[in-house]
């Protein structure tokens, strides 16, 4: 007899909403779990994710997740968005050049040296590259809720989220231009030179141009609501939630021009929104919208983290293989995407005069990895076209090391604002936040 309790309905279309919420509230309980023991609250989403994806395992309901993995998509979306708006082009353009260097000495030496070590583990050598390109990303939620919390302020704090996005931004460019000469070697069928290379072309300019004009829009919208004082917290938060479902809608088409077809990419496509948004909208307006956007976003943030979990579940389940070699992957990705970063930061920031607690705390600041890697890795494990074990192995390793990423990468990035003076040592606290001299405030879910 099968003790385990099975769900359906006669609608099959509930069932994954009855996840979800399983999923939101156990998110709400790990997580809180999580901040009583010291550990972000990130990590109780993915246990939520990952005690759902064990239950779908146990009753073969694991093609559930296929009717859910949407709200992931969408939630991908909030958060680039949100890493857009931070990119004012005020705040960027005076350490620019700064920034671009010690970016591009960074994808230098993490790619390469990340490519080169799962060559040595017998890696092909489209997968090493795509492995190596995806330890570029770093994870903007994290030290969003940080700067966010403590009110930090200084010159480290101005150089994180520059560094972020561009990392990022350029991150997913040359990911899209290897993972379509990959797919190109790799496919069955003879592919040109001239679609070879107008596929991530089109891709890239496609993403930067709609998203860039949605953002535009959405920011004209904002700017003739914003007159109706009584409801533009309700205009605000409908025309960008409006704008955001429409941006992860598009990237789920194949466009195609002449006998190139290629997506938009889910990741350039909302930051470009977010980052033509910004500037074109005034620093009143943007601090409105944060506050309408930060009412709704929370459960989004959660649900992709606990989708991320069902998704390893069925990914490890799935996997052929030694487990050891496994655990060496991902202690190889951990540890050399390490030494790649701060290798680049120390030769980059040897080319401009950069203040020393860049040198010293950049790296450390940017050691949390989730959001757009674990994106880029969901777009390597859907391509039919590469190796089938290499795409499970790629994606599991960039899961497991995200995970541990989030374990120690907040406490890291703390730690690192503390020596460099810029906010005052306290509890780290993703749900609440207290100010000294001020009265406590009520507990919030903040934005990721």
């Amino acid at each position: 007899m099968n003790a385990i309790v099975t769900l359906s309905a006669h609608n099959p279309a509930f069932l994954p909403l009855v996840l979800l919420a399983v999923m939101i509230a156990l998110g709400a309980i790990f997580g809180r779990l999580c901040e009583w023991i010291h550990i972000p609250s990130l990590t109780g989403f993915f246990l939520s994710g990952i005690v759902v994806g064990v239950y779908l395992l146990l009753t073969n309901q694991e093609g559930t997740y296929d009717s859910i993995k949407a709200v992931g998509s969408i939630s991908l979306s909030i958060i680039m968005f949100e890493l857009g708006t931070r990119l004012h082009f005020r705040k960027v353009s005076h350490n620019l050049s700064e920034v671009l260097l010690i970016v591009l000495s960074q994808a230098v030496f993490t790619v390469g040296l990340v490519t080169l070590a799962f060559l040595l583990l017998g890696a092909p050598w489209e997968i090493g590259l795509l492995i190596g390109v995806i330890a570029m990303a770093t994870s903007p939620e994290t030290i969003m809720v940080l700067s966010r919390s403590y009110r930090s302020k200084g010159h480290l704090t101005d150089a994180i989220m520059p560094h972020i996005g561009m990392d990022d931004m350029i991150g997913v460019i040359i990911f899209s231009i290897v993972l379509a000469i990959a797919t190109s070697v790799n496919g069955h069928t003879v592919v040109s030179t001239e679609v070879m290379i107008l596929e991530p072309l089109f891709e890239i300019v496609g993403s930067i141009l709609v998203g860039g004009a949605i953002g535009g829009v959405l920011a004209l919208f904002i700017r003739i609501s914003g007159k109706d004082v009584a409801r533009k917290h309700q205009f605000y938060l409908m025309e960008t939630v409006c704008a955001i479902i429409l941006i992860t809608a598009l990237t789920q088409f194949h466009l195609k021009i002449g006998d190139v077809e290629f997506i938009l990419s889910p990741i350039l496509m909302p930051m470009f929104m977010g980052i033509v948004f910004t500037n074109l909208t005034s620093k009143a307006i943007r601090k409105e919208n944060d506050v309408a956007l930060d009412a709704f976003t929370p459960p989004f943030i959660m649900l992709f983290f606990a989708l991320i979990g069902i998704q390893l579940v069925i990914s490890v389940i799935g996997l052929s293989g030694s487990i050891w070699f496994l655990v060496l992957a991902v202690l190889v990705y951990v540890v050399i995407r390490v030494v790649g970063k701060q290798i680049g930061v120390i030769v980059g920031s040897k080319l401009k005069k950069t203040p020393k607690e860049i040198v010293k705390y950049l790296v450390w600041s940017l050691l949390p990895q989730a959001t757009v890697s674990i994106g880029m890795a969901q777009i390597v494990l859907l391509e039919t076209d590469l190796p089938e074990d290499w795409r499970r192995i790629l994606f599991v390793v960039v899961l497991i090391a995200a995970f541990i990423y989030q374990l120690v990468g907040p406490i890291v990035a703390e730690k690192t604002l503390i020596a460099s003076r810029e906010i005052e040592p306290g509890k780290l606290n993703f749900f609440s936040y207290e100010h000294e001299g001020k009265p406590k405030e009520e507990p919030r879910l903040p934005r990721f």
